[in-house]
């Protein structure tokens, strides 16, 4: 275990009820799953793998689709959150650092990444171990922070920062690296991967709490890849 996964092990370790509790109003994260869901389709009886699960209420709905779900996280405590809130559903819950992980060659229909991959200085690493564990004829669903939404509340409107930055999101520490939006198309080629589809997500307009600022740029970007 590497050292970024050994402080995010740390971070969520010490602060996990307190940071899912806050996920878990924020409208924004409703408003991306809902985009994910129509964007996996069918699921039942697909393989599914959600890296860095957290509390794993991303996973539910797949669960309940019929989907074949297993979900890593590096926290311990994060596991045992996913295994609460997913008491009951047929799914198993692995700590598990996601840049190495113990899977077969091709063992996955779909694999999904939820604000995962910034904790990650190698994201070629990543990528490469994303493709290995993927089926021919499968897909992954990677979501990362819109860098320039990093620029506008993080970065005094400079786009051009990168490297390991940290954050105090609602109270909570924690940590991103920060990369521009070339680092990942470059790292998703280098990789041989391709883009089947991109998505640049705005807030909901209901969300009325954020500001104009936050609202009028992109604050997700999704890529949905394939192997190539």
């Amino acid at each position: 275990m590497n050292k970024d996964s050994q402080l995010a092990k740390k971070l969520y370790n010490a602060q996990f009820r307190k940071y899912f509790e806050k996920q878990t109003e924020y409208k924004v994260m409703q408003s991306l799953r809902k985009k994910l869901d129509f964007l996996l389709g069918d699921v039942k009886n697909k393989k599914v793998l959600f890296i860095g699960c957290g509390d794993g209420k991303e996973c539910i709905s797949a669960i309940k689709k019929g989907a074949k779900v297993t979900g890593i996280d590096i926290s311990e405590n994060c596991i045992k959150l996913s295994n609460e809130n997913c008491n009951g559903l047929n799914a198993k819950f692995l700590v598990m650092d996601f840049e190495k992980t113990s899977f077969k060659n091709n063992q996955f229909d779909i694999i999904i990444s939820i604000l995962s991959v910034m904790y990650k200085k190698d994201i070629d690493s990543v990528l490469k171990e994303f493709n290995r564990i993927l089926k021919k004829t499968g897909f992954v669903l990677i979501v990362v922070p819109h860098p320039v939404r990093k620029m506008v509340k993080y970065n005094k409107m400079n786009y051009f920062v990168r490297g390991k930055k940290f954050e105090i999101w609602k109270g909570n520490r924690r940590f991103n690296y920060y990369r521009i939006f070339e680092d990942y198309v470059n790292s998703i080629v280098n990789t041989n991967l391709k883009i089947e589809k991109l998505l640049e997500l705005k807030s909901p307009k209901e969300n009325i709490k954020t500001p104009n600022s936050e609202i009028n740029h992109p604050h997700f970007v999704v890529f949905k890849l394939v192997k190539d």
